[in-house]
């Protein structure tokens, strides 16, 4: 069997590229929150109790220090994560990604005690 060079060339693209568009226009999980270089690129997610966030620093995004809160201080409130719920804050780092589970229903507010503004509404129903 003997290939024409004409299509060979486009061939080999559309397979090299194929991969790459898997997922393309693809919406993204309902429990994600994607963070940027000084905002959440959401203002909200909702979820039962028992369900994890995930959150997502991507390669765009910067060092943060996130926490249940209010502004930029870390307020402890009952029945939020404990990984959220102290004065210090949680670190990411560019490229992190960490699954946090909400296990109380409620509304917890969590900012960025680096970046003022940056916060993201979860609502935890039961």
């Amino acid at each position: 069997m003997r290939i024409s060079k004409r299509l060979l060339a486009p061939t080999c693209f559309a397979l090299l590229l194929a991969p790459l568009l898997v997922g393309c226009g693809a919406s993204k999980p309902s429990n994600e929150v994607d963070m940027g270089v000084a905002a959440f690129q959401q203002t909200s997610v909702t979820i039962k109790a028992g369900q994890a966030v995930h959150f997502v620093d991507p390669a765009s995004g910067g060092t943060h220090l996130i926490c249940v809160g209010q502004g930029v201080r870390c307020i402890p409130q009952t029945g939020a994560p404990a990984e959220l719920n102290n004065p210090q804050g949680m670190t990411f780092n560019t490229g992190d990604t960490r699954d946090i589970v909400f296990s109380t229903p409620g509304t917890y507010t969590v900012v960025c005690i680096i970046h003022p503004g940056m916060q993201v509404v979860v609502t935890v129903t039961a």
